[in-house]
């Protein structure tokens, strides 16, 4: 199982662990939701690309996706207005961060899915370990990377943004309380669980946020391990 991708690794969690609610945040064309079988699924996407004719056909050919809830707005935005729907979803078991890659909205995703998280949840995260550089380029968002494309080095088409440095903030501040891993496989998968039984502190450490936005790619490639605890292949049987 070592070049599992995010999907694989997402439905292996599912299943080994009984999860039945997940999140999904990132979900705009389906591509990782649709095929994940879990009891109840929640996608949060401000631009939906999943015209009702897919949905239809995927629910023929996954019967989980007929209990799909779809969101359509920002992250930030279900978090503050659906806070009913959260508390009455009960627990999250497993959720899945593919939205908007930048520190700042993986950040703030990652604190709002903790505050939610079941204590024998998961987070996934993905677009932790940019393949190059121009990968790893900071921007506002994909299309305004895009942009100015002709003036990034060694661009690819492949955008992971900066998204790293929420793993690195994670590690940071709640290294006793997280079990933080990344697993070098799909532009990085990171795996985030609970170590112990606790209430964190969810308010953001600015002072922090500054320190480690000030990282740059060079500083990711030369200290993975100690960055963001990078491994090759993760003890499944602790998952």
């Amino acid at each position: 199982m070592a070049h599992m991708n995010r999907i694989m690794l997402i439905q292996y969690l599912i299943d080994k662990n009984g999860y039945s609610t997940y999140l999904e945040i990132g979900s705009q064309r389906g591509e990782s939701l649709l095929p994940i079988k879990c009891r109840k699924k929640i996608a949060v996407d401000p631009c939906f690309l999943l015209k009702n004719k897919d949905k239809l056909k995927a629910c023929f050919q996954n019967y989980t996706n007929f209990n799909n809830k779809y969101f359509e707005m920002t992250s930030d935005d279900f978090f503050l207005n659906r806070k009913s729907f959260l508390n009455n979803l009960g627990k999250l078991e497993i959720v899945f961060i593919d939205g908007l890659h930048t520190f700042s909205a993986s950040l703030k995703d990652a604190l709002n899915s903790l505050e939610y998280l079941d204590d024998n949840g998961t987070i996934v995260m993905h677009d932790c370990f940019p393949p190059h550089k121009a990968a790893a380029t900071k921007g506002d968002n994909a299309a305004e990377v895009i942009s100015r494309k002709h003036t990034i080095k060694g661009w690819t088409g492949e955008w992971c943004g900066d998204t790293w440095k929420t793993i690195v903030y994670l590690k940071h501040k709640y290294s006793s309380q997280l079990d933080i891993q990344v697993l070098n496989n799909d532009y990085g998968i990171g795996i985030i669980k609970y170590k112990i039984d606790t209430i964190l502190d969810l308010n953001i450490d600015y002072d922090l946020v500054n320190k480690i936005d000030k990282l740059n790619y060079e500083d990711l490639i030369n200290k993975p391990q100690e960055m963001i605890s990078l491994v090759d292949e993760i003890k499944y049987e602790n998952y």
